[in-house]
């Protein structure tokens, strides 16, 4: 939701305090007409201020100017935190990354505990809430952080705190914490995960099969290579060599493009069993 747009609709439901969800939707409806024409009037807060400056980085031209924004975004709003996550983001030493994460995290947490949004209510929709969505967003950095710093524990802890916090898990932090079990071996995890979140799909089935191979399981390994030829026949491709990993930023379900980006968020796993290609293209001769 666009940041003046949540602002605007709170302040205008605040001063007419709709007394049921009837009611709400009514004034919901009136807002929507009132906005589009321009008719509604408030007094934008820092946040909302720092959230253009925010907004101007990503269509920056240079990281030189992408900064100038981000800073000036903070000097508005120090709590900006998508602010701080983007600026963070520049850093390519991943070490030095964590203890910024960290503190940026904590300090979000504690502002938003003193605002009230940790009560039992909010506890398991953060990501539905637009004030602590971008405090998912940085546990979500923090996870993907660590995983590719090899702390593979740690990647775990703030992966299943995600999962407390947003039970619908609309950023997909279960399908790293799906691979990160299967890194450890930890079948009773994974099974727990997958009956929380059951699903036909590439991102599930590639831990199965990699923790199958782990325990020279190869029966229920080759079992889930033709779980997986079935949701994407494309998988064997990128073991046959006839696919490149690329830097997708989205993917379609079922073409190459997943397989791209299993690969590589997958990348530490199939770093555990660096054998396991063999594996898979003797599954595929096994078919033919």
């Amino acid at each position: 939701m666009n940041p003046r747009f949540h602002e605007a609709l709170n302040k205008f439901m605040e001063e007419r305090n709709p007394k049921d969800i009837d009611e709400m939707n009514q004034l919901m409806q009136e807002f929507i007409i009132l906005y589009n024409s321009g008719k509604i009037e408030f007094e934008e807060s820092d946040l909302v201020k720092a959230y253009d400056l925010v907004d101007k980085a990503s269509k920056a031209k240079s990281e030189k100017t992408e900064l100038k924004y981000l800073h000036q975004a903070l000097e508005v709003c120090p709590y900006c935190l998508e602010a701080k996550l983007a600026i963070i983001s520049h850093n390519s030493d991943h070490l030095k990354m964590i203890p910024e994460l960290i503190e940026a995290i904590n300090l979000e947490k504690e502002r938003l505990m003193k605002e009230g949004y940790f009560k039992k209510d909010n506890v398991g929709h953060f990501y539905m809430i637009f004030e602590t969505r971008p405090y998912i967003r940085a546990l979500n950095m923090l996870t993907f952080t660590y995983t590719n710093l090899g702390m593979i524990n740690k990647a775990i802890d703030v992966a299943r705190e995600i999962l407390k916090l947003n039970n619908n898990d609309n950023t997909g932090i279960r399908y790293l914490l799906m691979a990160l079990y299967a890194y450890k071996e930890e079948k009773n995890n994974l099974d727990k995960l997958f009956r929380k979140y059951p699903e036909d799909n590439l991102h599930v089935f590639v831990p199965y099969l990699v923790y199958y191979y782990k325990q020279n399981d190869l029966k229920h390994a080759r079992e889930y290579f033709d779980k997986i030829m079935k949701v994407n026949p494309h998988f064997i491709d990128y073991f046959l060599g006839e696919l490149d990993v690329d830097n997708n930023f989205y993917y379609s379900v079922g073409d190459e493009s997943e397989v791209s980006t299993i690969m590589m968020e997958y990348e530490f796993l199939f770093d555990s069993v660096l054998e396991i290609g063999d594996f898979i293209v003797s599954c595929k001769e096994k078919e033919a």
